[in-house]
């Protein structure tokens, strides 16, 4: 092997080591806590998704021709069970988080790393389409799940994955929720908006 090879077999496995961190750091806090109970969703919360899910390829200036399905749109919940954590990221480079239990980070695409995360998610998500099912609504994912909505100029498609097979490695979806994560990790450690600790 390379050594380029072997330093993004390298890198790929921190990443993996930082996703099963946090992971297992929730559910410890959750046990800490004597809940699995999820904090009551901010109504904020809500709207913010709502408008996030319904952006069309028109709101962002996007010309698609009618005879291809392209995915402009990423919209990544997952629950952790005491809030869910919305990531949104469109084709346009931009990205927002949103947390149920209020608050999130908004204009993450005005950093140029986020902006090419966010794009290079999006792209990414194009492969997925046939893995996903189309939907009418798009409904918070199930506990200790994380749900991807692929926004495309056909509609809306959905499919969701458990949190353990994400950090067990057997999951066909672990590559999209590293983009994702990718994104959070970068905004989370830039210094607009509020995440919490």
């Amino acid at each position: 092997m390379g050594r380029e090879t072997i330093l993004y077999a390298i890198l790929m496995l921190l990443q993996a080591v930082v996703i099963v961190y946090f992971v297992r750091r929730n559910r410890m806090l959750k046990k800490q806590m004597g809940t699995t109970e999820a904090a009551p969703e901010d109504e904020s919360y809500l709207g913010l998704r709502n408008l996030a899910i319904n952006v069309t390829p028109a709101q962002l200036k996007l010309t698609i021709p009618g005879n291809e399905t392209l995915v402009y749109g990423v919209i990544m919940d997952c629950d952790f069970g005491a809030m869910i954590v919305t990531l949104t990221a469109y084709i346009t480079g931009a990205a927002n988080i949103y947390f149920s239990t209020g608050g999130g980070k908004t204009g993450g695409g005005k950093s140029p790393a986020v902006g090419e995360a966010a794009v290079e998610l999006v792209t990414t998500a194009q492969s997925y389409i046939s893995r996903a099912i189309r939907v009418s609504a798009a409904e918070p994912c199930d506990k200790g799940c994380v749900r991807f909505y692929l926004l495309t100029n056909k509609g809306i498609y959905a499919a969701q994955e458990q949190l353990l097979h994400i950090e067990d490695g057997t999951s066909a979806w672990i590559k999209l929720f590293e983009k994702g994560n990718e994104i959070v990790n970068l905004m989370h450690n830039s210094g607009n908006g509020s995440m919490p600790h």
